[in-house]
């Protein structure tokens, strides 16, 4: 059986997606034929001068709109096209789709267009958000999917396909969905978890490291879940307690990867690394005793880490000895009151000896932090600033949050707004406003803005945490914030500005352009931006 695995976009384009690489493995393992395709990374690859600024994960708001996915398939249907002939020459049976909130919409289109090419071939879709039913129900009205698998698609799909090479009955593989009488049926939760050490190691045969951004590294997920419970995290609720790969199995696949590449980095996606120091020690002992093929380029690596008193200056020093090159740290807050509201499990006085510890290892420290959380006072957030202020000199650089503080779907924050003060109903992710109207989209701006100039003049070098520019994104923040509020003038105002730096931004302009038409807009207003819009194509065609 000839088994598509594709991802549509909007997706990461530094890496392949982790995702269809190791299911591409499991399955092949498995005596399944199988080829990956990234329509993502072909359409990043290919994009013309319009479309340069979609993949800027603080754009990524418009994959998430049906009509404006829906206009980038009908305006570029030949680039896509171009793609589709490649999937089609494979002579796929079943086609996989990788599928997340940020590509729901560009898989329901592209699998509409495979559907309608090849009338026999089996359409699934999976992914974490599948545990959903409200997405599941959505997925079926709104693409040609034949099966939805929920949760995790090692062992779930590779049996579906199994029975469906078989001519088996389907319905008797727990884990799926699948349509019957013009419905879906559930055929029951899988229990069944994935053990992390018996997966084959990545296969990235068909999707090349060379053809993305960052062709000197890989990505790995050693771990799944969290030990934490904090409330503004989602990704938690997707995976089942904290599993991890042993060390032994973690230094295995790198020396694997290693043998094809010399200059390689490794980049932990791991949601924390070091959920499990045993884990982490036993794995550092391996990369130190036996350095991974060649030893004229050593392995470096990345990760996302928890604040832990566990994190001792021994066990870092051994974990720069092993090539830890960076640990990132969701510091998020300096305000103790404040991180206990987050339910982040440290204090401030911790974090500052082990930011230090890991400066005096020879490990680069990123540390993340968010402005506005619910129940945040002026106070709290001088508090981060005394705090960022104290270990600034210990860290390579700090990241503040672009979203701020999103409210993001099935994170405790979501379930339950009315613990946090804030106004019901949410209305939106971002744009979300405290009970008292004290904290709002525009107020956590400011405090991110405010804490960027701190920095600034404190020496601590910031990263700009987006693809443009902070001051594009500033001004299409606005500029969507105030259109979600109907303020459409001021608006309007901010697109104009974004305009003057991005002026060929197809996105941008079909925005003005519909706000225009609306009826409440002042006269003077309409006139002003017709005439920059006329001025625009006329500039357009004289090009």
């Amino acid at each position: 059986m000839r088994v598509a695995l594709i991802q549509t976009p909007v997706w990461g384009t530094r890496e392949p997606p982790l995702g269809i690489v190791q299911l591409a493995a499991v399955l092949k393992s498995q005596g399944f034929e199988t080829r990956s395709f990234d329509l993502n990374n072909f359409l990043f690859n290919n994009r013309p001068e319009e479309m340069k600024n979609l993949w800027a994960w603080e754009q990524c708001s418009f994959w998430y709109n049906k009509s404006e996915v829906a206009r980038i398939f009908r305006d570029h249907l030949r680039l896509i096209e171009k793609f589709l002939e490649q999937v089609l020459a494979f002579g796929p049976e079943v086609a996989g789709f990788s599928v997340s909130s940020s590509t729901i919409l560009s898989s329901c289109l592209f699998a509409s267009l495979l559907k309608k090419n090849r009338k026999d071939i089996r359409i699934v879709f999976g992914g974490e958000g599948f545990r959903d039913a409200d997405c599941v129900k959505r997925a079926f009205e709104e693409s040609p999917a034949d099966f939805i698998v929920a949760g995790e698609g090692e062992i779930t799909f590779a049996e579906l396909l199994r029975r469906l090479d078989g001519k088996k009955d389907p319905s008797g593989c727990k884990g799926i969905y699948f349509r019957r009488s013009g419905g879906f049926v559930h055929a029951g939760v899988r229990t069944e978890r994935v053990t992390l050490d018996k997966l084959p190691y990545m296969d990235f045969s068909d999707l090349r490291i060379d053809d993305y951004r960052d062709n000197e590294h890989i990505a790995l997920m050693a771990s799944r879940g969290c030990i934490w419970k904090c409330a503004f995290c989602s990704s938690r609720s997707f995976w089942e307690g904290y599993r991890f790969m042993s060390g032994e199995r973690i230094h295995q696949e790198i020396t694997f990867h290693k043998m094809c590449r010399k200059g390689l980095h490794v980049d932990f996606q791991d949601l924390v690394f070091n959920g499990n120091m045993e884990r982490v020690i036993e794995f550092s002992k391996l990369m130190v005793k036996y350095p991974p093929f060649d030893t004229a380029y050593p392995v470096q690596w990345v990760a996302n880490a928890v604040i832990t008193p566990r994190l001792t200056y021994d066990a870092l020093t051994l974990m720069k000895r092993a090539g830890c090159k960076k640990l990132i740290f969701g510091i998020e807050s300096g305000s103790e009151r404040v991180l206990k509201k987050m339910r982040k499990a440290y204090k401030p006085a911790v974090a500052r000896k082990v930011l230090k510890d890991a400066w005096k290892a020879g490990i680069a420290v990123t540390c993340n932090f968010m402005f506005g959380f619910p129940g945040e006072t002026e106070e709290d957030f001088n508090q981060t600033l005394r705090f960022v202020g104290d270990v600034g000199e210990y860290l390579e650089r700090v990241y503040p949050s672009r979203t701020y503080c999103g409210i993001e779907e099935y994170s405790y924050f979501h379930d339950h707004p009315g613990k946090f003060g804030i106004r019901q109903p949410l209305g939106h992710h971002l744009y979300w406003e405290s009970e008292d109207g004290a904290n709002t989209f525009p107020v956590r701006l400011d405090r991110c803005r405010r804490f960027e100039e701190f920095c600034g003049k404190n020496g601590i070098r910031i990263d700009a945490g987006v693809q443009t520019s902070v001051e594009l994104d500033n001004c299409f923040s606005l500029g969507d914030y105030y259109q979600f509020k109907r303020d459409f003038p001021r608006a309007l105002d901010y697109f104009y500005q974004y305009l003057k730096e991005d002026p060929r931004s197809q996105a941008v302009l079909e925005r003005v352009t519909d706000m225009l038409k609306e009826e409440s807009l002042p006269s003077e207003t309409r006139v002003r931006f017709r005439r920059f819009l006329q001025k625009k194509k006329k500039r357009k065609a004289a090009v």
